[in-house]
């Protein structure tokens, strides 16, 4: 059984001295359905060969279900990232915006993460608190002030459990104006800040194009009949490279970025963030990657790449995107996985999980 707390040491999780390596999922509604769906999901990410979960902890989560998901999680030897806010209001009682970065957090968000991080300091089966999911905000000092206070307010609650923030890395985050997103300057600054301790990126560079962006975004703004045409002219655009993948996958066992692509500049951004990871010396992981429907059974050569090349660029553990388990935490962006889907067989291969 798992049976102490991860820790951060020289860029590298660890648990009992040994490094932590992990492969996870994302079953993002976790906390939110009844307890024996709650369990059976549980069951079924260790069936798959998880051994890390990430969810929504989001405020009014009842204590009573967190310490269920503990309680199952110790008894399964799993371990979970809960995570405290989320950018896109999903499964949360009240919105952010820039004034929220500002003072709204003040109000309640704050003294919420303080409760429920002091009510389960001792809990060694969390590895770490998430902040907020994907922040997205248009002044950077604002997400580094807030940053800043919410991880300093949880460590003075709960010294035992690392903290780190849902950043997307890559091209992902919005801190300041839209160019903001290529300052991998600020990034740099945010994590170094002292009271956080691993730093996250999140992964959909596979199959990213500019339209599939637009798709995504417009349906987090649940505008979701506009976002569908975006849908349906990337789907048309993005055959001819699709079909290319499939291509170099059935014939070398992998992929390739093409130069100036949308997947070649998110990966050469998730490198920097790496090369920042290393020099601040703190442990990187991937919270979300996924891989759309669209590319099938070749979804499992993919996915093996993708794993095989994470772990050799230093990644300390990686979270897929979105478990289906038992009806739940079901994507809607066309990136989720069931257990038909056979990524289990991948991550049992691999034999990454330690």
């Amino acid at each position: 059984m798992i049976n102490a707390f991860v820790k951060s040491f020289n860029r590298s999780f660890t648990l009992n001295t040994n490094i932590f390596r992990f492969i996870g999922c994302n079953m993002y509604e976790l906390a939110n359905v009844d307890s024996a769906t709650s369990e059976a999901m549980l069951k079924d990410a260790v069936s798959e060969g998880f051994s890390v979960l990430r969810f929504w902890a989001f405020e009014p989560l009842e204590k009573n279900k967190l310490k269920e998901i503990c309680d199952i999680s110790k008894e399964l030897n799993l371990k979970v990232i809960p995570v405290l806010a989320d950018t896109w209001g999903y499964l949360q009682n009240y919105k952010i915006d820039d004034e929220w970065y500002r003072t709204g957090y003040k109000k309640n968000y704050l003294n919420y993460v303080k409760d429920i991080t002091t009510a389960f300091k001792d809990r060694d089966e969390i590895i770490l608190w998430e902040l907020i999911n994907e922040p997205v905000n248009n002044s950077f000092s604002e997400m580094y002030n807030f940053a800043e206070d919410a991880s300093k307010t949880i460590k003075e609650s709960d010294p035992n459990h690392l903290i780190s923030i849902g950043t997307i890395g890559g091209i992902g985050d919005k801190f300041g104006d839209q160019f903001s997103r290529f300052n991998v300057a600020n990034f740099e600054k945010l994590y170094s800040i002292k009271t956080l301790d691993a730093i996250s990126i999140h992964d959909y560079s596979f199959n990213s194009t500019i339209l599939e962006r637009l798709d995504i975004l417009y349906r987090l703004k649940g505008k979701a009949n506009f976002a569908d045409n975006f849908r349906k002219i990337d789907s048309m655009i993005n055959s001819v490279p699709q079909s290319v993948d499939k291509f170099t996958l059935d014939k070398f066992k992998r992929t390739y970025d093409f130069p100036l692509s949308l997947r070649y500049i998110w990966n050469s951004y998730n490198k920097k963030n790496i090369q920042i990871a290393k020099k601040l010396n703190k442990p990187i992981y991937i919270g979300e990657v996924g891989f759309k429907k669209s590319m099938k059974e070749y979804r499992k050569l993919i996915l093996e790449q993708e794993l095989k090349r994470y772990f050799n660029e230093g990644i300390a553990g990686v979270l897929l995107w979105s478990f289906e388990s038992q009806g739940k935490s079901v994507d809607g962006h066309d990136y989720g996985f069931g257990v038909d889907d056979g990524f289990g067989e991948v991550v049992k291969k691999l034999k990454i999980n330690k």
